[in-house]
């Protein structure tokens, strides 16, 4: 065996050393700009839950919550979002919230411990709908409320309040606040 020089052996044990802190700290840099945070705090349905999420995918959140809630999810949908938010909140309140953009379906079952008498049962996040078009926006008017049938609704009321002593007004005035 040859002795070999302790000069170089150092070198290079050092220069190994920094190569391998470097290559950590690059992938803890990596990791904490795509860090995801998922807190749940006061899971019980007689208080308000308090959620914490920063970057986490929504069929994550809802999972974690099914978990700490006790109830079931099903989530069907192609589209996952991500959710960043701190709120704190009833439960169902909650749930609709954080699924409001999505097509779902909740179920709840009477229990006498949580808020309101009821607790989440089951959670379906629905298919995406054909096409991809999730927002289905919906007339200002009914169909069969036509300019014709508003007249002729114009000229009864107009009729109703002059036959019972009453001062014309439009309708809008009329309405039960």
């Amino acid at each position: 065996m040859q002795p070999r020089d302790s000069g170089t052996m150092n070198a290079r044990r050092a220069w190994h050393r920094c190569a391998t802190a470097s290559f950590a700290a690059l992938g803890f840099v990596a990791l904490a700009g795509h860090a995801q945070e998922l807190r749940i705090a006061s899971a019980d349905c007689s208080q308000p839950v308090h959620l914490i999420a920063k970057d986490v995918p929504l069929s994550t959140v809802l999972k974690d919550l099914s978990l700490s809630l006790h109830f079931v999810v099903v989530y069907h949908s192609q589209t996952d979002p991500v959710v960043t938010t701190d709120t704190r909140s009833p439960a169902t309140d909650l749930v609709r919230a954080l699924a409001r953009n999505m097509n779902f379906s909740l179920e709840e079952a009477a229990d006498a411990h949580c808020a309101e008498g009821r607790r989440i049962a089951r959670l379906s996040v629905l298919p995406d709908p054909a096409g991809g078009n999730r927002a289905v926006v919906a007339s200002a008017r009914p169909a069969w409320q036509t300019p014709e049938m508003e007249r002729i609704a114009r000229l009864g009321m107009h009729d109703y309040l002059t036959s019972h002593g009453m001062a014309d007004q439009p309708m809008e005035e009329l309405a039960v606040h």
